[in-house]
């Protein structure tokens, strides 16, 4: 089976760094080691990505193939409708000490109660942090509707 990982580059208030003005110093793959994460993954999901195809793909992989999406405005929607359907095994999330005041926020409500575990942590002397969750109890096969 697939694993979907989420990558958050998000403000202390929860919105895509690129909403903050300064989000260039922010998002710096390179520094952060979010290259080595891309890299990683089979493939890069982005705001097209069906969520039907995704759960049947998640479904019929083998070998643990990883597939990631990283937050943006963009991607906000496809990612609450990936965490509703319990799709994302695991959370990179990267939190900048920043405050953006308003814009678009990556967790919208409505969202299935669901635990997860800390499994890593890693802080930067310019305030960076970086915070990897996995899911608490292992994902549920999903129910895939043939044509």
């Amino acid at each position: 089976m697939a694993r979907i990982q989420l990558l958050a580059v998000l403000t202390m208030d929860g919105c895509p760094a690129e909403t903050v003005n300064q989000s260039g110093q922010w998002l710096n793959p390179e520094r952060y080691g979010i290259n080595e994460l891309k890299e990683d993954a089979v493939r890069i999901l982005n705001e097209n990505t069906s969520l039907i195809w995704l759960s049947s793909q998640v479904e019929k992989a083998g070998n643990s193939p990883i597939y990631i999406i990283e937050a943006t405005n963009k991607t906000t929607s496809v990612i609450n409708g990936m965490i509703r359907m319990r799709l994302v095994d695991e959370i990179f999330l990267y939190l900048i000490p920043v405050i953006a005041g308003d814009g678009c926020h990556l967790f919208q409500s409505f969202l299935p109660e669901s635990e997860w575990v800390c499994t890593g942590t890693k802080r930067w002397k310019d305030g960076m942090v970086r915070i990897t969750y996995g899911r608490k109890t292992p994902r549920q096969p999903v129910v895939v509707f043939k044509k």
